[in-house]
């Protein structure tokens, strides 16, 4: 859980990953998009800082942002040992780039009033035409 990001939040900005936890988004992946909405293009290790999570959390959240086409990433420019690091940014404004998690929401959501309208027909269904009057045991 990204616990250290919420304490350099405003309230809005905490209620936003609230809400984007609420429609489905996985709690490192709403902290990791607003971390790169709010500070810009950052590496790996600048978002491990920023949501203060760890390595493994961070690239799983950016896996999930790049299969959804939301993050642009490139290598560092600068020469060092090792892997080479990524410089990691959002493709589009914030709006745009919750849209998939809005749009998954509304999806659900219309699953549910279909499932409630299934419900509903098959009760008439199974439920005697009569009213049946309630008595207490």
């Amino acid at each position: 859980m990204a616990v250290g990001m919420s304490t350099h939040m405003s309230n809005e900005q905490r209620s936003l990953r609230s809400k984007l936890i609420q429609l489905g988004a996985n709690e490192n992946t709403a902290s990791v998009l607003l971390c790169l909405h709010y500070h810009g293009a950052s590496t790996s290790k600048d978002l491990q800082c920023q949501c203060n999570i760890r390595q493994p959390d961070v690239s799983m959240a950016i896996a999930e942002l790049r299969e959804m086409n939301l993050v642009h990433f490139s290598p560092r420019t600068e020469a060092t040992r090792g892997r080479p690091a990524h410089i990691y940014r959002l493709r589009n404004n914030l709006e745009q780039s919750i849209q998939p998690f809005v749009n998954q929401a509304r999806k659900r959501a219309k699953e549910i009033l279909n499932d409630v309208e299934v419900i509903s027909d098959l009760v008439s269904k199974v439920e005697p035409q009569h009213n049946r009057e309630f008595t207490a045991a």
